[in-house]
C-alpha cells in the first residue's frame, strides 16, 4: 500500500507547488492590473514579475509585501522587470 503522503512529498520535492503559487500571484495581478503584469517565475526564493509599464512597476514595488503575503510566500523577494509579457 502506498503512503497517502507520498505524492504530496514528491510534489513538494519537485517544486510543483510553485505552479499553484504562481497561479495565485497571477490571479491577484489580473484583478488589479489586467493585461499589464505577468508572474513569470518562482525560483530560489525570488518571484519574478514582468510588466509593460513603468508606473505599474512602481506600484508593484510599493505593494510587494501585499503580493508576497497574499500568495503565502514568506521569505520570498520580488524582482520586477519592465518588458514584453509573452
Amino acid at each position: 500500500m502506498i503512503d497517502p503522503q507520498y505524492f504530496e512529498r514528491k510534489r513538494q520535492e519537485l517544486g510543483f507547488d510553485r505552479v499553484d503559487q504562481l497561479a495565485t500571484v497571477q490571479k491577484w495581478l489580473d484583478e488589479r492590473y489586467p493585461g499589464q503584469a505577468r508572474a513569470k517565475l518562482l525560483h530560489q526564493g525570488v518571484l519574478r514579475v514582468v510588466t509593460i509599464s513603468a508606473p505599474v512597476a512602481s506600484e508593484l514595488r510599493m505593494r510587494q509585501f501585499e503580493i508576497i503575503e497574499n500568495a503565502g510566500l514568506a521569505g520570498v523577494r520580488l524582482a520586477i522587470t519592465i518588458g514584453a509579457l509573452r
